[in-house]
C-alpha cells in the first residue's frame, strides 16, 4: 500500500477508535429501578403539557412509550358511568362555552357531546373504560393508577341518595368496567373511604385492585390508619415534610405499598426516587430518561 494511503487509513482507523472511546465514556447505561413512573393526567396536567389535553386516551397513549404507567382522574356520571376528570366542574374547558355543569350531575348522552379545549387543543371527555379497554387490548399492562374524586357537595351528593351511595354505585361500576381486565393486579385506587374500598373487594373482577389511602396527615399516623383500615398502601404528596426515606421505608416495611407525587423538575424527581416509593407519579413523561433509570 503507497505510503499516502496507508497514512489516511491509520488517521481514519485512530479517529474512529478516538470517538467510540467518547462514547463509552459517555453517559453511563441506564439502572434498573423496581420503582414504576407514573404520568400524572396521562402524560402531564395541562399546567406542563401544552401538547396533549391531560385525561385523555391520547394523553395516555403518548404516555405509554416512555413511563410504566398513568394516574387518571375517576368521576360518574347520572347512569353509572365512569368517567375520566379531575375537576369539580366543566368550568374553562368547553369549547365556547361558560358552562360549570358536574359530571355526576349529567347524564352520558349530555357528557358525549361536549367538546373540551385548552389553548390550541381540541377533545373530549373520555369514558374510563375506553382507557381500560386500550390497555387491555393492546396488551401494554399500563400501571393505572385512579383517583377517585369526592370533593363534591351534599346537594350532588343527594342525587344517589349520599356519599356513601355514590362511592358504593362508582364501585359496582368499576367492577363491571374491569370486568375482563387482564392487568388487575397493575390497578389501584387513591381515595378516602373504607366504604369503597371493602365494595371493591368485594367484587370478584377488582378484588385485584390496589387501594391507597389519600388523606393529609402526618405519615406515621397514615400510616397506622391505612393498616388500620385496611388499605394496600398510601398516596403522598413527596413534600409533605413528614414523607421521607425513613417514614417510605417503614410503610414498605409494614406491607403498604406507597405512591408519591408530584416531582416534575430533575432535582424533584431525584428527591422523590431517594425516598425509593414504589410508584411516582409525575407531569414529566421524560423523568425515567432525567434520572437515568428504565
Amino acid at each position: 500500500m503507497p505510503f499516502p494511503i496507508r497514512r489516511v487509513v491509520l488517521f481514519i482507523s485512530c479517529f474512529t477508535g478516538f470517538l467510540l472511546f467518547l462514547s463509552s465514556c459517555g453517559r453511563p447505561s441506564p439502572m434498573d429501578t423496581p420503582i414504576n413512573f407514573l404520568g400524572h393526567k396521562g402524560s402531564g396536567s395541562n399546567n406542563y403539557n401544552d401538547f396533549l389535553i391531560e385525561n385523555t386516551l391520547p394523553s395516555v397513549q403518548n404516555a405509554a412509550g416512555r413511563l410504566d404507567g398513568v394516574e387518571l382522574d375517576i368521576q360518574m356520571s347520572l347512569d353509572g358511568t365512569p368517567w375520566v376528570w379531575h375537576n369539580s366542574n366543566l368550568s374553562g374547558f368547553v369549547c365556547n362555552s361558560s358552562s360549570q355543569d358536574i359530571i355526576p350531575e349529567m347524564r352520558d348522552t349530555d357528557i358525549e357531546k361536549i367538546n373540551i379545549c385548552h389553548k390550541n387543543k381540541t377533545d373530549r371527555i373520555y369514558k374510563l373504560s375506553e382507557i381500560v379497554d386500550w390497555n387491555n387490548n393492546t396488551g401494554r399492562g399500563l400501571y393505572l393508577s385512579l383517583d377517585i374524586k369526592i370533593s363534591f357537595s351534599a346537594a350532588t351528593f343527594s342525587l344517589y341518595g349520599n356519599r356513601n351511595g355514590y362511592l358504593t354505585q362508582l364501585a359496582t361500576s368499576l367492577a363491571q368496567v374491569f370486568q375482563n381486565y387482564k392487568f388487575i393486579d397493575r390497578t389501584l385506587v387513591e381515595v378516602d373511604s373504607q366504604l369503597f374500598c371493602t365494595q371493591l373487594k368485594s367484587n370478584n373482577a377488582t378484588r385485584g385492585i390496589t387501594t391507597c389511602f389519600m388523606r393529609y396527615e402526618p405519615m406515621p399516623q397514615k400510616i397506622n390508619n391505612a393498616l388500620r383500615l385496611g388499605y394496600d398502601g398510601l398516596s403522598c404528596n413527596y413534600t409533605d415534610p413528614t414523607v421521607t426515606k425513613e417514614t417510605v421505608a417503614a410503610a414498605r416495611k409494614a406491607g403498604l405499598k406507597v405512591q408519591l407525587w408530584t416531582p416534575y423538575y430533575r432535582d424533584e424527581l431525584r428527591i422523590a426516587f431517594a425516598m425509593n416509593p414504589d410508584f411516582i407519579q409525575t407531569d414529566n413523561i421524560y423523568a425515567k430518561q432525567a434520572l437515568n433509570v428504565r
